[in-house]
């Protein structure tokens, strides 16, 4: 057979007088076929030999010990669930409050993600009032909780909450609790997506679970913490995590209320209980164990209170951490501030530095803006030597002189605002994308500023700039002489801004989001409801005041994010996109709304209508490559930029060629853009603007009788330009001329009873025209058309929209 060891033994001789004989019985105790069964015969028989082999030693004569066999001592039924709650409790009651931890997490995490944050800083709301926010209505929560956990511990009989005193119950709850919120805070700051934020918290749940319930359901294992043989430094590291604090705490209160079974005796002995003083004093040895041979060390275990004092500390440090990390992590827009932020008195509101003058302010632009412009010319990002002031339009060049000169007043001023996009977050890369390059705008109080341009040209770009959501990478810009860089918070409390995307609450009614939003703003109470009435009336939302946003249309939910963008009385609105998906009828509400609000205030918009545009702005910027490519009114930028006037009229097709003749003879320069059966449209390049009065007067006597009077629509043909920036059509109505007919072909009118021209239109170029020109100005090589609002292609042979036709048959003009 081969050889076993089926027990070992380990003797440690103590020399007297009097002398000790010491002994430790090693042996297998598994399901193997050699295994020994601690509570069988043949250790009880080894052990028996052992103590009379020692005595015969120590005595000099032989020994003889009895022993016999008998059942553990089983703990009466009506105690077990003391036991259990006092060895698992720990366990248990950890899961309460995880439930609160991982719903913060998923909650704070899907506001970010959905913006409501951003949207909500952007209004006015500091970030320290956000977070206390929180901290408090999870406060309210965790102590409802903690009584409610208390009561119902109570309730059921368990010792633990019955011998415990209430008051040290409920703190130790609450504590543990807010620790725990305190650090989902913390984690949030880290994780952009909920989902994410919810594996954390399922994660750090099963680890705290199985940490509770192997360390801290019994005080041998709970305890060992605090044995001379463990690492300082390990003991103070697990001081940081909240639910080793707790599980701490509570095994000290379960020793003290639980009692405990003696098996000598087969009694229950009741725990004296825990008492408020109970809190200061070190655990007493009667109640650790010893983890030494001979079992006289015990460890030394702090007092209870010590705990709290972790817990505290843990509030404290997730606190500062989470206002730390929320600061240098960047957020989804890219946003961060240095390291050492905190280092800088403008952080804590102390603005020790001079506030510079306008003269001093640009200065110092320009001295950046060499800077950058060196540096981009050494990475080759230029796509000329020339600076961009010099690449410019001639408009262009003007606003840039404007922004530029410090005699010039103005509300707001734009100066050199650059954003690139790095390649890399650790150092500058060839492949760094400029969005937005050196632009210089100024704003005036009183109008509408409508920024175009293409996805991608930068638009949305300098909106979020502007706003504060996004950090320029270069240049600033100052409202009210507040500086975008350096002011932002006191700039927020004047500013409402509609983001492209609706960022609403979907929990939340129309007249809840004004009572939010008109509170984040500081507008008077009483003020309020007269304002939510006011505001949801003008935007034709009040019939649904009391409907959760997220039953709303694409439509309604816009109209509601544009009204939130004006509570408050703000002196600067950002409009992006406002009327996206709304019916022409609440369309045009808006854009009345748009009109009255404006007076006093500066108003940016960026759109993809131009008829929008046209009709809003004041002054009309196209922007491509992140560069500013034309500024004026819609008059001034169709007559720069558009073709002239289209006309498009009816005529049988057997007098088309003596028409065309006609106005070909009339109007030099003109361009046959369409011959389709009769039905003819010319293009008349602006240098033909003279010649258009006789030709119209033409069209009204083509039969050579009586000249009927030109009734434009909007205006003359000829002073339609005076038309304060507005795209209004020209209708005219041709006079029943009759002519006499010619073969086909003639030159010369075909003798007939039926008019020469049944009816015709005349138009400016319109906003789109103009806006498509200057796109394939900016894309020479690469412009393959642009989706306009109407879903289709927009191409240069395409008839104005504008240009109507009107029929004399039915009198309309």
């Amino acid at each position: 057979n081969p050889n076993t060891t089926r027990f070992g033994i380990e003797f440690s001789i103590v020399q007297g007088p009097p002398k000790n004989y010491v002994y430790q019985t090693w042996f297998n105790f598994t399901t193997s076929a050699n295994g020994t069964d601690p509570f069988g015969d043949s250790l009880l028989s080894f052990t028996r030999a052992v103590d009379e082999a020692i005595l015969q030693i120590a005595e000099g004569s032989s020994a003889n010990l009895t022993t016999r066999l008998k059942d553990f001592p089983k703990v009466p039924p009506a105690l077990a669930s003391d036991q259990v709650v006092s060895g698992l409790g720990a366990m248990f009651f950890f899961c309460s409050m995880m439930v609160i931890f991982i719903c913060v997490l998923n909650q704070i995490v899907m506001e970010k993600e959905l913006h409501l944050r951003h949207s909500m800083q952007m209004m006015g709301l500091k970030t320290i009032v956000y977070w206390v926010s929180w901290w408090l209505s999870n406060a309210v929560l965790v102590l409802i909780s903690a009584v409610v956990i208390c009561g119902f511990g109570i309730a059921f009989g368990f010792s633990v909450f019955k011998y415990t005193n209430f008051g040290v119950l409920v703190i130790t709850f609450f504590l543990f609790g807010l620790a725990m919120v305190t650090m989902a805070f913390w984690i949030t700051t880290m994780v952009k997506a909920s989902r994410t934020a919810i594996l954390i918290g399922i994660f750090l749940f099963i680890i705290g679970l199985l940490f509770e319930s192997m360390v801290f359901s019994n005080p041998f294992v709970g305890y060992i913490w605090y044995d001379e043989g463990t690492s300082v430094a390990g003991k103070y590291c697990l001081m940081f995590i909240p639910f080793f604090n707790f599980g701490k705490i509570f095994l000290d209160m379960s020793l003290f209320s639980a009692g405990r079974f003696d098996l000598l005796t087969a009694t229950y002995i009741k725990g004296p209980g825990f008492h408020w003083n109970d809190l200061y004093n070190k655990i007493p040895t009667s109640f650790t164990p010893t983890y030494d041979t001979y079992k006289t060390r015990h460890p030394d275990v702090p007092a209870p209170i010590q705990s709290w004092y972790f817990l505290l500390m843990n509030i404290g440090v997730f606190a500062i951490l989470t206002l730390y990390f929320d600061q240098v992590v960047a957020d989804d827009y890219g946003n961060k501030r240095h390291p050492l932020f905190f280092l800088d008195p403008s952080f804590y509101g102390l603005n020790i530095r001079k506030k510079l003058s306008t003269h001093e302010w640009i200065a110092a632009q320009q001295t950046n803006k060499a800077k950058r412009d060196a540096y981009m010319a050494k990475m080759g990002k230029d796509r000329s030597d020339l600076p961009v002031e010099d690449e410019d339009d001639e408009d262009v060049r003007a606003e840039r002189e404007l922004a530029l000169d410090s005699k010039f007043d103005t509300a707001a001023r734009i100066c050199n605002l650059q954003k690139v996009f790095r390649e890399s977050s650790f150092r500058k890369s060839p492949l760094d994308k400029i969005a937005v390059k050196d632009l210089c705008l100024t704003l005036q109080e009183g109008k509408l500023l409508a920024l175009l341009g293409q996805n991608g040209a930068g638009k949305s770009t300098t909106m979020n700039m502007l706003s504060g959501l996004t950090q320029s990478t270069g240049g600033d810009a100052t409202f009210y002489g507040l500086s975008m860089n350096s002011e932002m918070g006191e700039i927020r409390s004047m500013m409402g801004v509609c983001p492209q995307h609706d960022i609403l609450f979907d929990d939340l009614t129309a007249e809840e989001h004004i009572k939010l939003y008109a509170g984040l703003k500081n507008v008077p109470k009483k003020e309020i409801p007269r304002l939510t009435e006011e505001r949801l009336k003008a935007v034709r939302l009040w019939n649904v005041k009391d409907k959760l946003s997220h039953t709303y249309s694409g439509g309604m939910k816009r109209r509601l994010s544009m009204v939130i963008s004006t509570l408050g009385d703000p002196k600067i609105i950002f409009l992006d996109e406002p009327t996206t998906g709304m019916d022409p009828t609440n369309r045009r509400h808006v854009w009345s709304f748009i009109e009255k609000f404006k007076q006093g205030r500066i108003i940016i918009l960026t759109t993809h209508s131009m008829e929008e545009a046209d009709i809003l702005g004041d002054r009309i910027c196209v922007m491509a490559h992140g560069r500013l490519r034309a500024i004026g009114n819609s008059i001034h930028l169709k007559n720069k930029f558009g073709a002239g006037y289209r006309i498009s009229l009816m005529t049988d097709p057997a007098n088309t060629e003596y028409v065309k003749s006609q106005i070909e003879s009339r109007v030099p320069g003109c361009v046959l853009k369409d011959d389709s059966a009769g039905a003819l449209l010319y293009q008349f390049p602006p240098t033909s603007m003279s010649s258009i009065p006789a030709l119209v007067k033409w069209l009204e006597s083509v039969d050579g009788g009586t000249s009927s009077a030109v009734r434009p629509v909007g205006g003359s043909a000829q002073g339609s330009n005076a038309n304060s920036g507005r795209n209004t059509p020209i209708h005219l109505s041709a006079s029943e001329g009759h002519i006499s007919s010619v073969t086909r072909g003639q030159v010369g009118p075909v003798s007939s009873n039926e008019p020469l021209v049944h009816g015709y239109g005349i138009s400016q170029t319109s906003l789109e025209e103009v806006f498509l020109k200057l796109i394939r100005d900016a894309n020479p090589d690469g412009y393959q058309g642009y989706e306009v609002k109407k879903g289709k292609r927009a191409t240069d042979e395409k008839p104005d929209s504008d240009a109507t036709l009107r029929n004399r048959g039915t009198g309309g003009q």
